[in-house]
């Protein structure tokens, strides 16, 4: 055994995937070298800080104990860590030769100070590591990754060749090995049994496994899919608190689909060892580690033919075909990952996964053949054993590289890196360990304006107040170093309001921004239902409110109150947005020219549901302003029944005249029923006449409060008087929404709201155009 000395740094305790490769890896390398660790995290059994804080865990032993040197410990509201002495009396200390940091990507200790040279080991999945870390580990004397697909993978994004070194993932061959257990009773039934371990994830292609499975085998097929699927981050990803939960949210409910919570690993280790097909497609592996064990038991597992699988599985168990390449942000259903996720992932052909999982049923005993005999090379050629030789082989030639007096360490020639983002607003960042001065300027690429500026140093960063769509030139010290271009990326265009009216008017913009830009949009409103599966909006994707997606560039739609209360906040839109057009919010903030635009909605209207040709009213509305007096709308139906037409009213809330049907309280599918069939609606400056404009139906609308042109002006006819001062677009007077009797000029007297008062029924009924 050569006198190599190493410090290792990573997770060593607990039961993920990480933990298990740190703890299988270093155990074995040990027979090889003399090692001590510092461990980063802790597990169930943690009661704080002593110097035999794991003992309780059932997995440690007495390698363990020899190995763990320091326990990293978070204090002060975890503002800050510190290592302490661990498992002292278990071995000597002694002066390491090189670090070896095995962890996930942007992990903390990657960014430790380290005395001598330093080794990353890292496992990731998309095409390109994120690119402040990947900056990070070019600071590393030898980066060090489980495949021949990430390694090539490192070295396209700019890492040197000759530092990058392949150290496969191994496989506990002790435990996961084939052998006949005691049939667990979910499969006393004799049904088949697919298998999917692993978490929701849109990366692992969870929702399009289910759904294939489901097309794949009819209910009368005796085939089970059994699932172990929770994503203890689930809540925050999508809502939903469990897999029964998001599966119902899915549609994806069936009784062949058999769920398993947090099952035990003994219970998995059964599982893996007695379910007929191992079942796995995700879009990118950096190991797959249940892949490995499953393969190594023996069972016939299916696996998509891409990434750092085919390490191991390449010509073994059953491909699914890769159809191409995307984003490994655009997904439509969340993830577990960081936000700031680069490359690609790899789109599996969903078709041909159905295709071999029918094969793998129907002609399953020569798939089990098959996978037996192909255990036994992973066994032999991927057992932590041989793993730790590899390892073991590469630090010999690690440690004579660095002792020749030609070798110079990455980390003494650190170049700073300028990152450029446009998300919220444009923002500069610059990294690296090189002391110098930066003069950041935002300059507006349509004027030549220079809209902020300001100088920085290394590990800072800037921004620019300015939120609304600009042709962003970012100039650094004099030069040009970014110009904003949206054309072929991603874009989120947020609606930060929640009314009908608001979200009917600044939806359509969406669509109008992703054709002028050529660009991808993501819409997030607070009825995505309307728009979803409309034709209009086919390319646009849809989140909900607060879930968080990958993009270049992203924009709020909103009204928005200044320091004084008023809608002077001229850094998120360039025009005070009470004194224009309600659809030309959206168009200032997104840069697009202003025209009315209406895409409509989606919904299930039913049949006609009065025999007879009827109006509908819409009296109310948000704030006392707008609406119209009670009286008024009694006379005004009885004009229109005398005229021969039924009245019904919508509302959210009972609204009873005599001699009319009143509607309230239904859903929006149902108002759009009633809508659509009306000859008019008679409505009020709210969400109820947009919504009948979305349509496409005509409006009546009774407001004297706001100027010509702020609602929409196709298909309706406004009836107004002139009376007030049009306080809704006063540049001075600002709506108050927590006042229901708001009125700036009259409040208190009797003509408060005389803007609508004064308009009376007859002025309506002169304004109907009747056939």
């Amino acid at each position: 055994m050569e006198d190599i000395k190493i410090y290792g740094h990573g997770s060593y305790i607990g039961t993920t995937g990480y933990n298990n490769h740190t703890r299988d890896f270093f155990r074995e390398l040990s027979k090889h070298c003399k090692i001590k660790f510092r461990n980063f995290t802790v597990a169930k059994y943690w009661n704080g800080y002593n110097m035999e804080p794991h003992n309780r865990e059932e997995y440690l032993n007495d390698t363990d104990k020899e190995l763990l040197h320091e326990q990293t410990v978070w204090v002060d509201n975890n503002t800050r860590r510190e290592d302490r002495p661990i498992y002292s009396k278990y071995g000597e200390d002694f002066d390491h030769d090189f670090n070896l940091v095995l962890s996930e990507t942007n992990h903390h200790y990657f960014y430790d100070t380290y005395n001598g040279p330093k080794i990353a080991y890292n496992v990731w999945e998309s095409t390109l590591q994120p690119q402040g870390f990947f900056n990070k580990l070019r600071e590393f004397d030898e980066l060090w990754v489980p495949s021949e697909w990430q390694k090539e993978c490192s070295i396209k994004q700019g890492f040197d060749p000759d530092r990058v070194q392949v150290v496969p993932e191994g496989v506990d061959v002790y435990t996961f090995f084939p052998e006949k257990v005691d049939v667990l009773d979910e499969y006393k039934d004799g049904r088949f049994k697919f298998l999917l371990f692993g978490r929701w994830d849109y990366r692992k292609s969870t929702k399009e496994i289910i759904n294939t499975f489901l097309k794949t085998f009819g209910p009368d097929e005796p085939v089970d899919l059994v699932v172990s699927i929770d994503n203890m981050w689930g809540e925050q990803m999508d809502g939903y608190k469990n897999t029964i939960e998001r599966l119902k949210g899915y549609e994806l409910i069936d009784d062949r689909i058999k769920i398993l919570s947090f099952p035990s690993r003994e219970d998995y280790i059964k599982y893996i060892k007695t379910g007929h097909v191992f079942l796995s497609c995700a879009r990118a592996e950096g190991w797959n580690l249940p892949l490995i064990e499953a393969m190594a038991c023996g069972t016939p597992s299916i696996y998509s033919n891409c990434s750092a699988q085919l390490e191991f599985a390449e010509g073994k168990g059953i491909p699914v075909n890769v159809v191409g390449e995307k984003p490994a942000n655009h997904n439509d259903y969340g993830r577990y990952t960081m936000s700031d996720l680069d490359g690609n992932y790899y789109e599996p052909d969903f078709e041909h996964l159905s295709k071999v999982m029918r094969d793998t049923y129907e002609n399953y005993d020569s798939y089990k053949s098959k996978a037996l005999e192909e255990s036994k090379d992973i066994r032999e050629n991927f057992n932590w054993s041989r793993v730790a030789e590899i390892g073991y082989e590469k630090l010999k030639l690690f440690k004579n590289k660095i002792s020749s007096p030609e070798y110079t360490s990455p980390s003494k020639i650190i170049e700073n890196y300028i990152n450029v983002t446009y998300v919220n607003q444009p923002k500069v960042e610059i990294t690296g360990d090189k002391k110098m001065d930066y003069l950041v300027e935002f300059v507006d690429g349509d004027t030549n304006e220079v809209v902020h500026s300001t100088t920085i140093s290394n590990n800072m960063w800037v921004t620019c107040g300015r939120r609304y769509y600009t042709n962003w030139i970012i100039r650094i010290n004099g030069k040009v170093h970014n110009r904003f271009n949206v054309e072929r990326k991603r874009v989120l265009i947020s609606l930060d309001s929640k009314s009908i009216g608001d979200t009917l008017a600044w939806a359509p913009y969406a669509v109008e921004f992703a054709k002028q830009n050529n660009c991808k949009v993501i819409l997030s409103t607070f009825h995505n239902e309307w728009f979803i599966n409309n034709p209009f909006y086919k390319d646009i994707e849809f989140i909900q409110p607060g879930q968080t997606t990958h993009c270049y560039a992203s924009y709020l739609i909103g009204w928005f109150r200044d320091d004084k209360g008023g809608w002077e906040k001229y850094e998120m839109y360039p025009n005070q947005v009470n004194m224009i057009p309600l659809q030309q919010t959206a168009t200032d903030i997104l840069g697009l020219e202003y025209k009315e635009v209406n895409y409509g909605v989606n919904l299930k209207m039913g049949q006609k549901p009065i025999k007879e040709k009827y109006v509908v009213f819409g009296p109310q509305a948000t704030a006392g302003c707008k609406e119209w007096v009670y009286d008024y709308w009694v006379e005004l139906a009885d004009m229109l029944k005398a005229k021969g037409y039924k009245v019904v009213i919508l509302s959210s809330n009972p609204y009873k005249i005599d001699g009319t049907i009143n509607i309230y309280g239904k859903s929006w599918d149902t108002v759009a029923t009633y809508l659509w069939y009306s000859e008019f609606l008679v409505g009020l400056g709210s969400g109820l006449s947009w919504f009948n404009w979305a349509l496409g139906k005509f409006t009546y609308m009774i407001n004297g409060f706001v100027e010509e042109g702020h609602e929409f002006t196709k298909n309706m006819k406004k009836i107004t008087k002139n009376r007030c001062i049009k306080c809704w677009n006063d540049p001075v007077h600002v709506f108050d929404a927590g006042d229901w009797d708001w009125c700036p000029v009259y409040k208190g007297t009797k003509l408060q709201h005389i803007c609508q008062k004064d308009i009376k029924p007859i002025d309506v009924i002169k304004s109907i155009n009747f056939i």
